[in-house]
């Protein structure tokens, strides 16, 4: 069994990693055995964020520390699962695949482009294991919609619309989120996930061309158009929208039918025929990421579903985005690095 340390015990950790361990623990695959955090308080308490919260505390059962150096020096540690704020993701990254451990980082994968290169290389030279938490790759009704993509099982791609919304994301630390400095705003946060899931379902765009408005910390709404050969596919992020309730959608229109996915319930309606649900095996995809990475980990197998690098051009895709919405939604060429 993998034995696993988290650096973060704030909201995604408690709402969705922690839980996620206690069940590959009962498989014998992921056990959580530590955590740290520099508020020592998160331990005690259970926190609320977009998708919710914990249904209970998980500090109590573990290894409680504030420093993350002491906790790797002081427990038998293989990997190391990083839920800190964006802007120190690749600073701790590096260092911990410098000491020798596996790691699975939350998304975004950094600020930059650059520094997410710098985590690769980290990774390279040390021979560890390095995954982004872009979890919607290990979603089953996400994947049911790439495997009729990639099969053309409805003809080709017509079109496609993502949209990800929710009240300003005020709970964490510092309130870093609505620091634009160490956040980078909806754009690079929350956006994220379809800016990724275009890649993931279509490849890379030809052009971008992107909108956004400043309500809370700055680049909180975001328009995002990507164009690929005989269609576009349009991303809206807004996370200033107080008092709603976290919710995202998207469909894809192919030549025979329209397959949408709501509250992540897929709903096919074909052309001319009678909507219909397919039989869709539910999954936590959090916990599907992590039990893909302990087995990345445990084995040869290649990492084609979710490869860092592959994660770093989402960010260079992110970052095109936002210059385009520097140049007032002007179409840039995309180009992967």
């Amino acid at each position: 069994m993998i034995n696993v340390a988290l650096i973060g015990f704030g909201g995604i950790a408690q709402a969705a990693h922690a839980p996620a361990y206690m069940e590959l623990a009962k498989q014998g695959k992921a056990r959580l055995v530590a955590a740290c955090d520099i508020c020592p308080e998160r331990f005690l308490e259970k926190m609320e964020i977009n998708i919710g919260g914990a249904d209970k505390t998980y500090g109590e059962a573990l290894h409680q520390y504030v420093d993350w150096r002491e906790m790797l020096e002081k427990e038998n540690i293989d990997m190391v699962d990083i839920c800190l704020p964006t802007f120190l993701h690749a600073e701790v990254a590096i260092e911990v695949l410098k000491l020798g451990y596996h790691v699975l980082c939350e998304k975004p994968m950094s600020l930059s482009y650059e520094l997410s290169q710098q985590m690769i290389n980290a990774a390279n030279e040390s021979g560890k294991k390095l995954m982004i938490g872009l979890c919607l790759r290990f979603s089953n009704p996400h994947n049911y919609v790439k495997k009729v993509i990639d099969e053309k099982t409805f003809g080709d791609v017509k079109g496609a619309y993502f949209q990800r919304l929710s009240g300003p994301p005020v709970w964490a630390w510092e309130n870093w989120y609505m620091d634009f400095e160490r956040s980078h705003g909806c754009i690079l946060d929350m956006h994220i996930h379809d800016v990724d899931l275009a890649r993931y379902f279509f490849g890379e765009p030809k052009s971008v061309s992107c909108v956004t408005g400043d309500v809370c910390c700055g680049k909180d709404i975001v328009h995002s158009r990507m164009m690929y050969e005989g269609f576009s596919a349009m991303a809206i992020g807004d996370w200033s929208l107080e008092g709603t309730q976290f919710n995202s959608d998207f469909r894809v229109q192919f030549e025979r039918a329209t397959v949408a996915c709501t509250n992540n319930v897929i709903t096919v309606y074909p052309r001319g025929e009678e909507a219909y649900q397919p039989d869709i095996l539910e999954n936590n995809c959090y916990q599907s990421e992590i039990e893909f990475f302990t087995d990345w980990i445990n084995s040869d197998i290649e990492n084609a579903v979710n490869p860092p690098e592959s994660s770093a051009q989402t960010l260079n895709l992110a970052e095109t985005l936002f210059a385009s919405s520097e140049q007032n939604g002007a179409f840039l060429t995309f180009k992967t690095k």
